[in-house]
């Protein structure tokens, strides 16, 4: 593990030469194909740890909550609003904001992405990776997950996560592959798990409330306004690019999955509830692979959660240098965002006991925020609205009430903030034309 953690490093640091402030914040927008689809897939799955718990206790509904929904927002997100990110020169969200709706809106935007683009919860995930194989403290974990997945952005920019995600794109199905063929040649195939689990987990009809499961539908679109798939989009050589680059992300995301789900169910079907006390991947990994192959698969855990560490805290670097201004130290100011991201994010990881609370909150607050701010932005750029501000303010301050009173009357925070944010948007749109 050491070695690796080693070898990203050198990769990450190998010919970190940038030409120019574009280049090494977008690579002079030049991402070919393989380059798009290894970044693409990489970043999305670094609350790795997280599917393997939610996958244990709930199921097969797992992949609707955190795959079929995304698979149909990515999908929705490449027809309608790929290509005008694209086309348009405008290499931010917030700079949408900033132009369209003023300076504060954009400030707004700017936090409300800075919570959306936070590695605070891939951070948590690598700590518990590694305090689980080594004798040392979650904070010190903390540190380390900082260190060797963020310190080769530095002098690097974007062309160094793109080197680095190449790599761990090939270990992250590999270790999966590996450990899902030892469970089948072990244990058996679906009848194994017929056996062995509760009915409801290979049932779609799960223990969850039918509305939080909708709910994910929703938080699902957030795909819409996530800055990393932005940058990814707004950096990739053509829309020949994009369009064969997510159509095929989506694929290795089903392949992927199929993986993941599958794993996590074999992990409930072998440990039992009472002795959990670790991430079952981590724990399946102990009781059914050799040293040897053990390595590999944490090995592959840690490429999966280091990809999203430093595509996360990139986005929301740049997002902070942007706010700080003045073009000629763009770079500079890029690097200040980086250490600003990294000292909050330690904040928000020991302030969370799961990563899916800050998925959830973060999620809930940004897509009742910007989402169809941003949305009505992209589709009629020409129309204004009065009061942006309030407009973007009032949803998420409603949803953030929501969540405090637990949602009453059993309704979801989301739909609460995401209502407002329709309804808002709409009545100050009708203002203006009335």
């Amino acid at each position: 593990m050491v070695i690796y953690l080693l070898i990203i490093l050198f990769v990450g640091f190998a010919y970190s030469s940038h030409k120019s402030n574009r280049d090494y914040m977008f690579s002079s927008r030049k991402i070919t194909l393989p380059s798009f689809i290894a970044t693409f897939v990489t970043t999305w799955y670094g609350g790795i740890l997280e599917v393997g718990r939610f996958t244990y206790q709930n199921g097969i509904v797992t992949w609707f909550i955190f795959g079929f929904f995304y698979y149909i927002s990515a999908f929705l997100f490449l027809k309608f609003f790929s290509y005008k990110i694209h086309n348009n020169n405008i290499d931010t969200i917030p700079e949408y904001f900033h132009k369209y709706f003023g300076y504060s809106s954009g400030l707004i935007a700017s936090f409300i992405i800075l919570l959306i683009s936070s590695p605070a919860p891939y951070l948590m995930i690598f700590s518990t990776i590694f305090t689980y194989v080594y004798d040392i403290s979650y904070f010190y974990s903390l540190l380390i997950g900082i260190f060797f997945s963020i310190s080769y952005i530095i002098s690097g920019g974007f062309k160094s996560i793109i080197r680095t995600d190449k790599i761990q794109f090939t270990l992250m199905y590999f270790g999966f592959i590996i450990i899902f063929i030892s469970l089948y040649l072990n244990y058996g195939g679906i009848t194994f798990l017929k056996n062995n689990l509760p009915c409801e987990h290979l049932s779609p009809i799960s223990k969850l409330p039918l509305g939080y499961i909708l709910s994910w539908s929703i938080i699902s679109m957030i795909t819409f306004i996530d800055p990393n798939i932005y940058q990814r989009v707004y950096t990739a050589k053509d829309k020949q690019t994009i369009k064969k680059g997510v159509l095929l992300s989506i694929l290795f995301w089903i392949i992927f999955d199929f993986l993941t789900i599958s794993v996590g169910l074999y992990a409930a079907a072998i440990i039992p509830q009472e002795s959990l006390t670790h991430s079952p991947y981590l724990m399946i990994s102990d009781i059914v692979l050799s040293p040897t192959l053990r390595i590999i698969f944490l090995i592959s855990l840690l490429s999966i959660v280091m990809s999203s560490i430093d595509s996360f805290t990139f986005t929301s670097a740049i997002t902070i240098a942007k706010e700080i201004g003045n073009n000629n130290t763009v770079i500079f100011n890029t690097r200040v965002g980086l250490i600003i991201t990294c000292f909050t994010s330690l904040i928000i990881a020991t302030s969370f006991k799961h990563v899916i609370d800050i998925w959830y909150l973060f999620g809930s607050i940004g897509a009742s925020c910007i989402l169809i701010p941003f949305i009505k932005i992209l589709n009629t750029p020409q129309t204004k609205i009065h009061y942006p501000l309030t407009s973007l303010l009032i949803p998420g301050i409603l949803c953030v009430i929501w969540i405090y009173m637990e949602n009453p009357f059993g309704i979801d925070c989301l739909y609460a903030g995401v209502s407002m944010s329709i309804f808002m948007n709409f009545y100050f749109y009708r203002i203006k034309h009335s």
